[in-house]
């Protein structure tokens, strides 16, 4: 909302969640009505940040953060909106890999972090969190965010990302800001890279992981991911999903559409997400109706 209020000419929003009650005591820019049509985060983003500023153009993707996606997009600055390090571990690679300048957020309880990085002038994630990997491991151990918090991390990203496009060449990259909404202290400390870190002083190649065949919950959300071992021909699934009269939504990378009374989006690279599942093992159940019927176009 601030980037657009701003006048920021282009957003780009990748997000394959929907909305959902619980995101409503954090998540600002959604509304009730939101959560009852059942609306893709950022297809709802988008409608809503037009009625604050219609010059504004807004990207919608609808779906997971991708190296394929990060490779493939023009950008001049990465705003780190997300939940957990894993994604924030893929971002922080491919700007050691690609060269640009994300910033980075992270909020947890009563405390926030928020930091300019660009591996190639000042540290990277991984320098700021030698215990990354263990950060990764535990990132859906949820604990919640208090909701005043949400805002002061996203305003001192916004003035991050405002004093980075107006002038970069006056903003420091090593120094990392931690808030507390509690005790309402803003604490800054200079973080040193070092030479010995894996990520970015080795400027290691990102290759995505070899996708898994169980399915995984998205953090925080009744969104449940599928990834198959082969891509997906969109267009045969959609014409066969039409012929049996089930309504289909067509993006160039992914198709949407409602099966047994669940929503799912299948995309190109071989992703299935579901949405709205109660737990993990129902999840796995529609996952395995709609896999059992479809198996000879989905060639899993």
């Amino acid at each position: 909302m601030q980037l657009a209020r701003t006048g920021v000419k282009k957003l780009i929003l990748i997000d394959p969640d929907q909305v959902s009650l619980t995101n409503l005591q954090r998540q600002a820019l959604f509304n009730e009505e939101d959560v009852h049509k059942k609306h893709l985060k950022v297809l709802a983003a988008r409608e809503h940040l037009h009625r604050i500023n219609h010059e504004v153009e807004v990207q919608a993707l609808p779906a997971p953060l991708s190296v394929e996606l990060l490779t493939e997009l023009n950008y001049d600055l990465v705003v780190d909106c997300l939940d957990n390090y894993q994604a924030r571990d893929l971002i922080n690679r491919m700007a050691c890999q690609l060269g640009f300048t994300y910033v980075f957020g992270s909020c947890a309880g009563n405390f926030g972090n928020v930091m300019l990085i660009d591996p190639a002038k000042g540290p990277c994630l991984n320098d700021v969190f030698p215990n990354l990997e263990d950060l990764k491991a535990t990132d859906c151990d949820l604990i919640g965010v208090t909701t005043p918090l949400i805002p002061l991390v996203a305003s001192s990203q916004v003035s991050l990302a405002l004093h980075y496009l107006v002038d970069p060449t006056s903003i420091a990259y090593d120094q990392l800001i931690t808030i507390d909404s509690w005790g309402m202290d803003f604490t800054k400390f200079q973080i040193q890279k070092r030479p010995t870190c894996p990520v970015c002083t080795a400027n290691q190649i990102v290759v995505e992981q070899t996708p898994s065949t169980q399915v995984r919950s998205l953090c925080g959300s009744n969104t449940y991911m599928l990834d198959l071992t082969t891509q997906l021909d969109l267009n045969e699934l959609a014409n066969w999903l039409v012929d049996r009269k089930i309504e289909v939504a067509k993006n160039p990378k992914f198709i949407r559409f409602t099966f047994n009374d669940n929503e799912l989006s299948a995309f190109q690279s071989g992703r299935l997400l579901l949405y709205g599942a109660p737990n993990l093992d129902d999840a796995q159940n529609q996952f395995d109706r709609f896999l059992a019927v479809t198996s000879h176009i989905l060639n899993r």
